[in-house]
């Protein structure tokens, strides 16, 4: 975990909601979580889409701007997931930033969630980078069940250099 990294601490009422919104993107697409190809257990399943929405969460919280609790994301849309920003997720407190060839030209942010307490999260804003820095050959990984650009956490921008509007800056 990086030192410069900013936590945001997500509550019960927070965890609630975000599973709920989590279990309703599952409900209305199903299967479609690319990289999986329909592999993918519907425990992972759930877990990913979990993580998905509480590092989502974290960074509109963060950057101070509204999150959207309605269900209107696809993984095929490749919709912004806050404002402009791509967030990626995971509970490995040492995880990379993972991107893919197709993904969306945009800033893209690595947030890594430890539960803390009974129903307490502590969502870490690791960094973040655009695409372009992530998906070099450096960071190419084939040694994974879905080849992909694994960006270390060390290779990331510090978060609080990351500015960003609804206008779209950043």
């Amino acid at each position: 975990m990086r030192v410069d990294a900013v936590r945001i601490d997500l509550d019960a009422q927070d965890i609630r909601a975000c599973q709920a919104l989590a279990d309703e993107r599952i409900r209305k697409y199903g299967r479609q979580h690319r990289p999986y190809n329909g592999t993918l257990t519907a425990q992972k399943l759930q877990r990913i889409n979990r993580l998905g929405v509480m590092g989502e969460l974290a960074v509109a919280t963060y950057l101070d701007l509204p999150f959207s609790w309605e269900c209107n994301y696809t993984p095929t849309s490749k919709d912004d997931d806050v404002h402009g920003i791509q967030v990626r997720a995971t509970d490995y407190g040492n995880g990379h930033l993972i991107t893919h060839p197709d993904d969306k030209h945009a800033p893209y942010v690595l947030v890594t969630l430890a539960i803390t307490g009974p129903m307490r999260v502590t969502a870490s804003l690791q960094g973040w980078l655009p695409l372009e820095q992530c998906n070099i050959w450096d960071h190419w990984r084939t040694d994974i069940p879905y080849p992909a650009y694994m960006t270390p956490q060390t290779a990331l921008h510090p978060i609080a250099t990351l500015t960003h509007t609804k206008a779209g800056s950043t």
